[in-house]
């Protein structure tokens, strides 16, 4: 049988997994026709599937047809022999929508649907596979991009945990055999006491949390932590109190990992490794920014009153000569997710290539501010229908005016934050 479909029957449970996986992401694999090498039955080149599962059961596969070319006659498709061995949704498809195999000497090339560049990779693979659900807010919050994987990871433990210190110590590779590091503390309490309630986390949560503004009180570990999240802080800071929580559970998790083997760590020193995270943080975020402070006061007043370097472009184009706008068909998402991928316009990409071969163009790249006319025309086609311009008066009041300001030169302004 072809290893695409071969069943399990016997072998290893981690065998049969692979089997299973292999018979989700076959499908994400498609195969854009060259010479037509891909196999008929076996392999997704129409878009939707392998035809082998597409088909009926009763339909009846004929596996004399191995590869795509064979169904070819003439440089085009052998239509008969099409509808002869396909049902007939499945024949108008291919002749409607699939390009024929042309003669060159290229196989056909592959390309992974679940990646914008069409490339495969084992993370999205994985997630396909598991059929992951949307994650939840607070997983979300926890990246924060800039801030250290260990620090983030360490802080995805400590908010999913509800174990007992000891047992939650052991999960993540440590033990206790009685007391907390910090104090006489029983060990069977909550991590709340290690990350919250000493006097150390009391202190240092109460420095970081009263400067932005959120009274401690309380709180428990969890809805503090809620709180950083949600404050109500300019953008610039978000993700600086996005990242807060994880900063100061990670130092004092290392605080008590020093304090386990005899050495001492004061609270000043969990404040000033908490405050120097934070500090590398936006000196990571914001490249821009000569002398990031590194006490917390002055941080805080720093991202609030930051001004930004503005990057800005003048962009101007000649109008067009010939103008059309039409509407998208209604679709689902999944589809028009589909439609976004560059691999999908391969085949356009390629042909417009063909046409410039010979002739002297130039192609160039106009930016969405310079391009407000096909951003008018997408709009109207969308909520009128559409609309195809051979004349200037064939425009709308409001095209006309776009058009006219692109004849007298007025330029279009694009501002971006400057990143250098």
């Amino acid at each position: 049988m072809n290893s695409v479909v071969v069943p399990w029957k016997r072998g290893s449970h981690i065998w049969r997994k692979m089997l299973e996986c292999r018979d989700l992401i076959e499908h994400q694999i498609f195969w854009q026709t060259k010479k037509g090498s891909s196999l008929f039955w076996f392999e997704n080149w129409i878009g939707l599937g392998a035809l082998y599962f597409l088909v009926p059961q009763d339909f009846g596969i004929d596996e004399t047809v191995q590869n795509v070319h064979e169904v070819t006659l003439d440089g085009g498709w052998d239509v008969d022999r099409l509808f002869e061995r396909l049902p007939e949704d499945l024949a108008v498809h291919i002749l409607e929508k699939i390009k024929p195999p042309s003669p060159q000497q290229i196989l056909d090339v592959p390309f992974w649907m679940l990646e914008t560049r069409g490339y495969f990779s084992v993370k999205s693979a994985w997630d396909y596979t598991r059929r992951r659900e949307e994650p939840l807010k607070a997983y979300r919050m926890i990246w924060v991009k800039g801030l250290p994987f260990k620090i983030a990871f360490f802080m995805w433990k400590v908010w999913k945990t509800k174990l007992p210190l000891d047992d939650f110590l052991k999960k993540v590779g440590y033990c206790m055999p009685s007391k907390c590091w910090c104090c006489v503390h029983p060990a069977e309490e909550s991590f709340q006491h290690l990350f919250f309630r000493s006097e150390t986390a009391k202190t240092t949560w109460k420095y970081f949390l009263s400067r932005a503004g959120i009274a401690v009180e309380g709180l428990t570990l969890h809805q503090a932590i809620t709180k950083c999240w949600t404050a109500n802080v300019c953008l610039r800071l978000k993700p600086v109190m996005q990242a807060l929580p994880s900063c100061i559970v990670w130092e004092l998790w290392k605080r008590g990992n020093s304090m386990k083997y005899g050495d001492v760590v004061t609270t000043s020193r969990v404040i000033y490794q908490v405050s120097s995270n934070l500090q590398a943080l936006v000196k990571v975020r914001k490249p821009g920014i000569d002398m990031v402070p590194h006490k917390w006061e002055d941080l805080i007043a720093m991202m609030e009153n930051f001004t930004p370097k503005l990057k800005v472009t003048k962009v101007m184009w000649e109008p067009p000569i010939k103008s059309v706008g039409s509407e998208i068909e209604e679709t689902t998402n999944t589809v028009a997710e589909a439609m976004k991928p560059p691999w999908i316009i391969s085949e356009q990409v390629e042909e417009i290539m063909q046409l410039m071969i010979g002739g002297n163009y130039t192609v160039t790249h106009i930016h969405r501010e310079g391009n407000k006319l096909a951003d008018h025309l997408a709009n109207y086609a969308l909520d009128h229908g559409e609309i195809e311009c051979q004349q200037f008066w064939h425009l709308d009041a409001q095209g006309r005016r776009l058009i006219n300001e692109d004849k007298m030169k007025c330029p279009s302004l694009r501002v971006k934050v400057d990143r250098r």
